[in-house]
């Protein structure tokens, strides 16, 4: 059974039997501070589950992407060596709430394994919590064996707790027998045996207590049910290989991962390798894709930390340059895609993200290795000093760390053990995660002083943390302060102004009864029409008005319980709290926010029109100056791509489109096509944003304030773009009055220049180009190592509006063929580039295709493929760029072959 027919039959059974079927959320858990990664299909569900919250269903059914890389569930360590363990996995589960208990999960299980998946009822053993005489009977009808037959375990195998107090309640686990006998001795051993006969399929938490501080346990006023079932390791069952990696789900990347390395068969040595990099090529695409980004701290330091081990097994395979992104932008986006469309819309920005890294990190991990090759310690000891010197051995063998101790003539100490500073300095200057250097040094029979690297880390961790402290405490001590006060109702879609009860007032961090003129305050009020900042728009400025003074509102931001602190300065007289009071948002400055935001709106449409549905949101701030957006995108704007993003944005604004605002159920606007953003949090209904009637220009989930109009945007200039990380580009805008000052100044230095140089404004480039080419000492030397990109275009074959180019470039490495195609490539509207080089005595072959091509179904990674297998080797690679090698001799058959399959 293929991987794809098991997720289908999961879901189909679920939603036949009364389950709402809900996507996967994304591995970024919206909401939830206290997780680093979704690692459980119950997380979407916390809040229901705690009662925080409540969904329009009873039953739900997921199929969950989920990644396991900190905290108590870290499989990371275990991924290569261990035939089953993932950072990145998808989980399988059905869930009630509120709805049906034991007796149906337990029979909704069962059926679904034996009937619907066929598997041997004889071969599942399932376990119970040891006090849970209830699940025992139930199992004992169900399959039909006595109950003292039912396996029964300790609370640290069958008893579930979302956390140290809170929902808990025991589970039953159904294992698999995979072997009928112990696979250590071949005895009938218990089903605790650790030999790998036994395999834990699924796991049914039963929610039905409440743990308080003290250990009580409270039955909870609405039981629930959880449940999950990894689907790597089900496949495995239904496929019948003794290891995930054996099954569909890695076969593609595992057969790729050949192809690059030459390997016909996997040596057990290097199997390691191999799955750690299959694994970690999925769980770097899905990270990025949900958004993630490559950095030192948090999420993106777990992404770096990944990709690095991935980059670094490929080394130890012998691939010496970039891979990764092949895998990841290429083959799991083409494996996963059917279960995860949203795949294919972010695969390019996958792509540059990866290869941008990874060129990265291959350029550090040189030094780095240098660095561990010839590390230097200089200790202070009650004798002297101590120098660490490396000799360097055979080739092929570990290096020596030979300690030499000043003032004891001729005692010389061995020593493999390297400090934590020397980790941390590793870490922190090369981008070494400690992982990394453990690997390295296991190499070569060291070891490092992890604890001396965690301290260092720790003490730069504490740096930062003591300047964030003063404001986080604050922050804090707020948020306690405001437990009993209810959520603020927002007023400000409907009017900038409203009557309002202050119900809490601080003055210097502290709860005050009233503040005098000149304090700083902080003003909670039981209704508000000020903005408070969120989803990328900044807080309303304004005014506050009591009987006997007046606060000016510098920002406003909301608790996670949904209370407005006002923030701001007692400008005249004094306030109180219980006072009634006038709430005044400051209309000329929220106009101006309205205006970008909405100009936003249309900036984000424009931008996917111009580049591609791939250009999706990846940050914004909305504020009354200027706005600013970050999208996914590979490369800088070309001067062409900006003029017409601002030409799209401008014609919307003079069509003066109407902007409308309803609150729909959330499928059915993620339906219509609403864009939402992936780290906000979403309720079952969400307030969608359209611009336009009948045919809409644009339509997004969002709670901020907007135009009525698009014509009160007045004008829109792109001021400014540049890079903000790999795959992601930044633009900066402004509108109305901001625009129109943005213009005249510009207006005013052409002008100028002008008058100085004495022609029209139309005549200056040509001009400053006349004045720099005679400015230059040394004439232009043209580079003779490539042919003239005109005249290959010049050769080129034209194919019904599209321009084929095959070609030869003798000479040029991997690299500079790759930038040669890129370049050809980006001349043209439309193009298939198959260019080949022998550099070295080495075949090189690129294999390039204009968007346009791959949207019509042409794939690069498979042409290179065919060609590569032309020439007597192989090749892959993405959609839209791939490579392939081959006899050097065969170049000509290779180019033949794209030919054929181009024509």
């Amino acid at each position: 059974m293929k991987s794809g027919e098991i997720r289908k039959k999961f879901l189909d059974y679920f939603e036949q039997r009364g389950h709402t079927i809900v996507p996967s959320a994304s591995l970024i858990p919206a909401g939830d501070p206290t997780l680093l990664f979704t690692n459980a299909g119950m997380v979407q569900f916390k809040d229901v589950f705690l009662g925080n919250e409540k969904r329009s269903y009873t039953r739900a059914a997921t199929v969950q992407k989920c990644l396991r890389v900190s905290g108590k569930h870290n499989d990371l360590d275990t991924v290569g060596p261990s035939p089953q363990h993932h950072t990145f996995f998808e989980m399988l589960g059905n869930f009630s709430f509120g709805d049906y208990f034991k007796e149906e999960v337990i029979s909704f299980a069962w059926e679904f394994l034996t009937r619907e998946l066929g598997l041997p009822p004889d071969a599942l053993h399932p376990t119970v919590f040891e006090a849970d005489d209830e699940s025992a009977q139930i199992w004992s009808k169900v399959k039909g064996v006595p109950a003292t037959s039912i396996v029964r375990l300790g609370p640290e195998d069958n008893f579930w707790a979302m956390g140290d107090t809170g929902p808990c309640g025991p589970n039953s686990e159904i294992i698999y027998d995979r072997a009928g006998r112990c696979l250590r001795d071949g005895s009938d051993c218990p089903i605790t045996c650790d030999c790998d006969r036994w395999w834990e399929t699924w796991n049914l938490v039963f929610m039905q207590y409440d743990r308080s501080a003290d250990g009580t346990l409270a039955p909870l006023a609405q039981r629930g049910v959880d449940t999950g079932m990894g689907f790597e390791r089900l496949t495995s069952i239904l496929q019948g290989v003794s290891s995930n990696y054996e099954t569909d789900l890695f076969a593609p990347l595992l057969d790729h991962l050949r192809e690059l390395t030459g390997d016909t068969e996997i040596a057990s040595d290097r199997l390691p390798a191999y799955r750690a990099i299959a694994d970690h090529a999925r769980a770097v695409a899905f990270l990025i894709g949900d958004r993630v980004m490559p950095s030192n701290e948090g999420r993106g330091y777990i992404l770096r930390r990944i990709l690095r081990r991935a980059s670094y097994h490929g080394r130890i395979l012998g691939l010496d340059r970039p891979f990764l992104s092949e895998l990841c932008a290429g083959t799991v986006v083409d494996a996963m895609a059917d279960a995860y469309p949203e795949l294919l819309q972010v695969y390019q920005h996958i792509a540059a993200v990866v290869e941008d890294e990874e060129e990265r990190f291959l350029a550090t991990l040189d030094a780095g290795l240098t660095r561990l090759d010839r590390a230097i310690e200089i200790e202070e000891t009650g004798r002297g000093r101590v120098d660490i010197e490396l000799k360097k051995e055979q080739p092929g063998k570990p290096t020596e760390l030979v300690t030499v101790v000043e003032g004891d003539e001729g005692d010389v100490v061995q020593t493999k053990v390297l400090s934590g500073e020397e980790a941390f300095r590793l870490y922190d200057t090369f981008g070494f995660p400690l992982d990394l250097t453990r690997k390295v040094l296991e190499a070569h029979g060291w070891s490092v002083d992890e604890a001396g690297f965690e301290r260092a880390l720790e003490e730069q961790r504490e740096r930062g943390r003591e300047a964030l402290a003063q404001d986080r405490d604050a922050e804090e001590a707020l948020a306690g302060a405001l437990r009993d006060v209810p959520a603020t109702s927002f007023l400000g879609y409907e009017t900038m102004a409203a009557n309002a009860n202050v119900l809490a007032l601080f003055a210097a961090g502290e709860r005050a009864q009233s503040a005098s003129e000149g304090d700083a305050v902080q003003i909670v009020l039981d209704q508000s029409p000020f903005y408070a900042e969120g989803g990328g728009q900044a807080g309303d400025r304004g005014r506050i008005t009591s009987p006997g003074g007046e606060v000016e509102v510098e920002t406003v931001h909301r608790t996670g319980r949904g209370v407005f602190v006002h923030s701001g300065r007692v400008v005249r007289g004094h306030v109180a709290g219980g006072e009634a009071v006038r709430a005044e948002v400051d209309e000329p400055t929220r106009r101006a926010t309205m205006r970008n935001h909405t100009a936003t709106h249309l900036l984000h449409r424009a931008l996917r029109v111009v580049l591609g549905p791939q250009a999706k949101q990846a940050g914004s701030l909305v504020a009354p100056d200027r706005l600013r957006f970050d999208f996914l995108h590979g490369h800088p704007l070309s001067d062409g791509e900006l003029r017409e993003t601002e030409r799209i944005v401008q014609e919307q604004v003079l069509l003066d489109r109407q902007v409308r605002t309803e609150v729909l159920p959330l499928q059915e606007a993620l339906a219509l096509g609403a864009d939402a953003m992936f780290d906000e949090k979403y309720g079952e209904e969400a307030r969608v944003v359209s611009v336009g009637d009948g045919e809409v220009f644009s339509r997004e989930l969002c709670g901020g304030t907007h135009c009525r109009h698009t014509g009160e945007i007045g004008a829109f200039f792109i001021t400014e773009q540049r890079s903000v990380g790999a795959g992601v580009r930044r633009v900066e805008a402004v509108t109305g009055l901001n625009a129109f000052e943005w213009m005249s100044a510009r207006r005013q230095v052409v002008e100028q220049l002008a008058r100085e140089y004495n022609v029209p404004p139309a005549e200056l480039p040509e001009r400053l180009r006349a004045l720099q080419e005679r400015a230059r000492e040394q004439p232009k030397v043209a580079s003779a190592a490539l042919p003239d990109p005109k005249e290959v275009l010049e050769r080129a074959e034209h194919r019904d509006g599209t321009l084929l180019i095959l070609d030869r470039v003798d000479g040029a490495d991997a690299n500079a063929l790759r930038d040669f195609g890129d370049e050809l490539r980006g001349r043209v509207e439309s193009a298939a580039v198959v260019l080949g080089s022998v550099y070295d005595g080495k075949l090189n072959v690129v294999v390039m295709l204009t968007a346009d091509l791959v949207q019509r179904g042409l794939h690069a990674g498979k042409l290179a493929k065919e060609i590569g297998g032309a020439m007597g080797a192989g090749g892959g690679g993405r959609p839209d760029v791939a490579t392939a090698g081959g006899d050097p001799s065969r170049l000509d058959e290779g180019l033949a072959k794209a030919r054929e399959l181009l024509g």
